[in-house]
């Protein structure tokens, strides 16, 4: 129930996904004769729409490019409202003419026509919806916990067992769908899904194979080729690929620095709260084992915005190992090594060969005594 997923997203012909197409959203909605403000917004590491209008008696429109599908919030600003303040619906944008029409004087109660993709995703979300009710009973639950009962680890054991089972359950469903629909941008979305925060190259590979080349060939489509590309290359058993990036004061820190030693390169963030908390059982193994040669090589995935809130979380949780950073979203050294999700590490050998993968607790404690024992 701790994961935190980073970074972290249909029959359309290739032709609209080949380059930007235009987009229209005309839609309607019941209002009492105060003008409301509208926002449109979503963002990619491709994308980013960010979009106002204003309700003239209830109508209102949105016009732009986009060069695939990306899903975004339609929040309305219910200004002057006694009743609510805020309203949503989220949905997929896509290339064409999308008609957004509710009935009532709520957005979020709004039907959607004129789009194969939004159609797509709410057939796939019918057949989600056993499981998600299922995964949001047990959030809830779960929120409901004292703080010492959440901080307990049998009871989050126990959650994360839940948790795995409602997953597999979801993963039947992505897979069925990903077979049956190999042109849909929606598989894609379905895949990164069922790949889950550490996707496994033999596993997940192969089913991005079967896509057709339209859905390969999009920008979300080449990224994750890319990613498939740099998980294979950084699998256990390959030389840890080499970079280079600076730490808190500019100076140069490079991997290869480490040859001849144990080193596990740890990717975390300062607001990686999962990150934080494993931070206490990596100090514990770095007391230990530092003193027998083992490096720490903490690789910060913070914005250059938030450089300052980097320094004093590694300060705050009294990190004695070497920290660096690029700064830059995503961070270049996270993508070499194909990671979209916090918290991951990668242990490396004095001969630089990547001998274990995302060891935490007492795991990385009974890695750690076998080879320094």
């Amino acid at each position: 129930m701790r994961k935190i997923l980073l970074s972290i997203i249909l029959f359309i012909p290739f032709a609209l996904y080949a380059q930007k197409g235009e987009f229209l959203i005309k839609g309607s909605f019941v209002t009492s004769g105060t003008p409301q403000t509208l926002t449109l917004s979503g963002q990619t590491l491709n994308t980013d729409i960010s979009l106002k209008a204003n309700a003239t008696n209830g109508q209102f429109e949105f016009k732009g490019e986009v060069a695939e599908p990306i899903e975004v919030q339609l929040i309305v600003d219910y200004s002057g409202s006694k009743n609510f303040r805020i309203d949503k619906l989220t949905f997929y944008l896509e290339p064409g003419t999308t008609y957004i029409t509710s009935k009532s004087n709520r957005i979020s109660q709004a039907e959607i026509t004129g789009s194969k993709i939004n159609s797509d995703m709410k057939e796939l979300q019918s057949a989600l919806q056993s499981s998600q009710q299922k995964k949001d009973a047990l959030k809830a639950e779960f929120n409901a916990l004292s703080e010492e009962k959440k901080a307990d680890p049998v009871i989050n054991a126990e959650f994360d067992r839940k948790d795995e089972e409602i997953k597999k359950e979801q993963d039947i469903i992505y897979l069925d769908y990903i077979k049956k629909h190999p042109d849909s941008f929606l598989s894609l979305v379905a895949l990164k899904k069922y790949g889950g925060y550490f996707p496994e190259y033999n596993i997940v590979a192969p089913l991005f194979t079967s896509l057709s080349e339209n859905i390969k060939e999009t920008p979300s489509g080449k990224e994750f080729s890319t990613q498939m590309e740099n998980i294979l290359a950084t699998s256990i058993g390959k030389m840890a690929p080499d970079f280079i990036q600076p730490d808190a004061n500019g100076n140069p820190v490079k991997l290869s620095d480490f040859r001849g030693k144990y080193v596990l390169v740890d990717f975390w963030a300062s607001w990686c709260g999962p990150c934080r908390r494993e931070n206490k059982n990596l100090i514990q193994a770095y007391s230990i084992y530092h003193p027998k040669g083992l490096e720490v090589l903490g690789i910060s995935l913070d914005a250059a915005a938030m450089k300052d809130w980097w320094v004093k979380a590694y300060q705050t949780d009294k990190l004695p190992w070497i920290q660096v950073s690029d700064l830059k979203i995503p961070n270049k050294a996270a993508v070499l090594y194909g990671i979209n999700a916090i918290p991951q590490n990668v242990l490396v050998n004095p001969e630089g060969i990547i001998i274990a993968k995302n060891l935490k607790g007492k795991e990385l404690e009974e890695k750690l005594s076998v080879i320094f024992k």
